[in-house]
């Protein structure tokens, strides 16, 4: 029988189960999932053909089979994974994490604080970058990516929706019902952000006025900006009116009071991915980051979704 590529990670799994006598056990020692315990002995027995690990509600227990394999490849095992830990070079906790720049400024790195106090041991470099770069030839771990298309190559962790709205400075709109009165937003300056304004889609002036069945005005003229995050400062100064995003305006909008929503929150059709490659996904380094990346934009973008009007 010609030796399975996953063969070698599967007969670990199985070791540590025997070993420690759960699937949680094994979860813990090879710093895994029990689900992806699960999958590795359900793709080994899978391949051999024969039930290996019994199991109940409360506790795993070897078959014959089962103890048949262990025992005769055990040493030999051992000594594999001695001669490739003496071969291959040991992966380096530190880790590289790119995003869009507006996210890294407005989100990422406020937080970078409560993620090294988690992690001490485990340093994160941030590489803002608003092109999609190649994780392999860049040599870069991860990616927060903000899309609406899958892609087969990578392994890709949904994050949460995002959601787009008109804000203002308070002092710039004053009217207390101009959430419900879309139209009235065209008799203000509005800022645009040239990116947004390409991809024509619901964080553009186009695409959110089409929402409300609006249209933009032919000949309208605004402060471009090619950065969202830029274009927020500029209606914090009081000089317009743009498009925000929930993960742009925890600090500006919800902590400091500058900015206050003038037009109805809109679902876009993107949204927020942790991407990696697939042959890193189980990698301890990464599973932290991306549960705590998952955890804290969450918490985030609940706190200004709890002050949204949809």
């Amino acid at each position: 029988m010609a030796l399975h590529p996953a063969t070698l990670s599967c007969l670990q799994v199985f070791f540590s189960v025997v070993e420690t006598g759960s699937f949680s056990g094994a979860a813990e020692t090879r710093n895994i999932t029990q689900s992806a315990v699960s999958h590795r002995i359900k793709q080994l027995e899978a391949l051999l053909g024969v039930t290996l690990i019994k199991r109940t509600t409360r506790k795993s227990s070897i078959t014959a089979a089962g103890d048949r394999l262990y025992r005769g490849t055990y040493k030999e095992l051992l000594e594999i994974e001695r001669v490739i830990d003496g071969i291959k070079p040991s992966y380096d906790t530190h880790l590289n994490l790119t995003t869009i720049s507006s996210l890294a400024t407005n989100w990422l790195l406020p937080n970078l604080s409560v993620y090294n106090e988690e992690f001490p041991g485990q340093p994160l470099s941030v590489i803002a970058d608003d092109t999609v770069l190649d994780l392999k030839f860049e040599g870069i771990d991860a990616a927060i990516r903000l899309t609406s298309k899958a892609d087969p190559l990578l392994h890709m962790t949904p994050i949460c929706d995002e959601w787009v709205f008109p804000v203002a400075s308070p002092s710039l709109v004053q009217e207390a019902d101009i959430i419900d009165h879309p139209a009235t937003l065209l008799d203000y300056p509005l800022l645009i952000d040239t990116v947004a304004q390409k991809g024509n889609d619901e964080s553009s002036w186009e695409g959110w006025l089409a929402t409300q069945n609006l249209a933009l005005p032919p000949n309208i003229k605004g402060q471009k900006f090619n950065r969202a995050d830029i274009a927020l400062q500029a209606v914090a100064a009081g000089q317009g009116i743009s498009i925000a995003r929930t993960s742009l305006v925890e600090l500006t909008m919800v902590e400091m009071g500058l900015l206050k929503q003038v037009g109805r929150a809109v679902k876009m059709n993107h949204a927020y991915y942790f991407v990696c490659l697939p042959e890193d996904a189980e990698r301890p380094a990464i599973v932290n980051l991306r549960d705590w990346v998952t955890r804290e934009m969450e918490k985030s973008f609940r706190r200004v979704a709890a002050l949204l009007v949809t």
